[in-house]
């Protein structure tokens, strides 16, 4: 008995070394002071997380400083009104104390989406007062609203809105030691949007006249060229994106065709969103990804509660699923949740 004990811990030892991966995601209000990433990253190697997503974009605003000490690459992102000291850096401090840990700290930056519901958050100068003309436009030509969604989107398809995220990417990138990028929102609000008169110019320019495929390019082009200039910057920098686990949601609504990222190289891990509280439906999420590489693609599980009970057993049984499928990296959204609803000590890898 001893001796299968021994193994069993051996084993745990040798799935940890070859980089499984345990992720939280902290978001902006779990982490606009230094008291609260202290707790982050201290319930992070306590709890044996080894990778924090720390959201340092909220709504094209930034919880680090832009252009911090190199401004090759423009960036005139406001900080975001979260933060109540000017002074302090929520991404410099957390690298600072992460690597304390030995914990990887990723950037995790919303693309595409850049409003609050409420524009009262936001100034003047913000991308959405000063370039309204890159905004999406739904099918019937009316922009889209600030509060719809999450939020009003740029659109994708006007080079204009990619060349201006990917310099907000390589600022980040450029002037803070971070291990990794995390692309979310990099995708349309859904099928309806995406009829912006610019982009629909460049549509109609193109080599297609298929308007759904088209806005898969535009996605696909912009993770493409996300990784390639991130890995200029930093040959190790890991670049990851958020995607949907429901294939047929994730293309048709979204243009997110990921497995094409994955199959092209266009990045190095995708972090599948299974949030599905049920286990006969996340295990069909599951079989509908189970040809991917496994060790390119992470599981992110539910760790909040939206109404009445979402019990830790419930979790542990999703990770039990996965693993009979063959994945074992997995991620969990998130931090406060993990903490609000005392998940995080019973978690079972």
């Amino acid at each position: 008995m001893k001796l299968f004990l021994i193994s069993v811990f051996l084993l745990s030892i040798t799935i940890i070394s070859n980089g499984q991966d345990r992720a939280m995601w902290a978001t902006i209000w779990s982490s606009n002071t230094a008291a609260k990433i202290d707790n982050i990253i201290n319930d992070a190697s306590i709890n044996n997380f080894n990778k924090v997503f720390l959201q340092v974009r909220y709504r094209a605003d930034a919880m680090y400083i832009p252009n911090r000490i190199d401004s090759t690459y423009q960036n005139n992102e406001l900080r975001c009104y979260i933060l109540k000291d000017p002074t302090f850096d929520p991404l410099r401090y957390a690298i600072v104390k992460a690597k304390e840990k030995n914990i990887e700290i990723h950037a995790w930056v919303p693309i595409f989406v850049v409003t609050p519901h409420d524009l009262s958050k936001i100034s003047e100068t913000h991308i959405y007062n000063t370039h309204k003309e890159w905004l999406t436009y739904d099918q019937s030509g009316v922009v889209m609203a600030y509060n719809s969604h999450e939020g009003a989107f740029l659109d994708p398809g006007i080079s204009d809105v990619q060349n201006y995220t990917l310099d907000i990417l390589r600022d980040i990138a450029i002037n803070y030691n971070i291990d990794g990028i995390q692309l979310d929102y990099i995708r349309y609000p859904d099928s309806l949007y995406g009829f912006n008169p610019i982009a629909i110019q460049n549509f109609k320019n193109s080599d297609t006249n298929n308007f759904a495929a088209w806005k898969q390019m535009q996605i696909n082009s912009f993770v493409q060229k996300s990784f390639r200039m991130l890995k200029e910057i930093d040959t190790n920098i890991q670049v990851s994106a958020a995607v949907f686990g429901n294939q047929r949601k994730a293309i048709d609504m979204f243009s997110q065709n990921w497995k094409t990222w994955l199959n092209q190289n266009y990045i190095d891990k995708v972090y599948v969103m299974a949030y599905n509280t049920s286990d006969k439906s996340f295990t069909k999420v599951l079989q509908s990804i189970s040809e991917v590489d496994k060790r390119k693609t992470n599981i992110v599980l539910r760790a909040w509660v939206d109404r009445g009970h979402y019990k830790v057993h419930q979790i542990n049984n999703k990770i039990e699923i996965s693993k009979k499928m063959n994945f074992v990296n997995f991620g969990f959204y998130s931090y406060s949740g993990l903490i609000k609803n005392n998940y995080i000590s019973r978690i079972k890898y």
